[in-house]
């Protein structure tokens, strides 16, 4: 969705909510519901190699496929899986396995600034 297309679906949003209820509260609410207010923090994939960056990517899968063809230079042949970091976060931080040994590749989220000391 471009920005004008966003401006218009909330001017629409707005306009409707105008008529209906128009508190602040439900025109949050209604932007909310129709995916033109962002109520999540945005994230980025680090991909790393022994704590080194490697990059920045806007999915996990793309960090992943970073990690993995510059662990198959290393090991070539080996077979490679995902293992979270942590058990309780399946979601979150991930380390490269090669055949079933740990490797130093990993993604990391990041939840992505928009000011400074405002994570959004």
């Amino acid at each position: 969705m471009t920005g004008d297309q966003a401006t218009h679906g909330a001017e629409l949003v707005v306009q409707a909510m105008l008529g209906q209820d128009p508190t602040p509260k439900a025109i949050v609410r209604a932007l909310a519901d129709a995916r033109l207010l962002r109520t999540t923090p945005a994230m980025v994939y680090r991909a790393e190699h022994d704590t080194e960056g490697l990059g920045l990517y806007v999915s996990r899968e793309v960090a992943r496929e970073l990690c993995e063809l510059s662990a198959a230079v290393e090991r070539p042949g080996a077979r490679m899986a995902w293992a979270p970091v942590a058990d309780a976060d399946p979601d979150g931080d991930e380390y490269l396995t090669a055949d079933g040994a740990a490797t130093d590749y990993c993604v990391v989220r990041l939840a992505v600034r928009r000011s400074a000391g405002e994570i959004r």
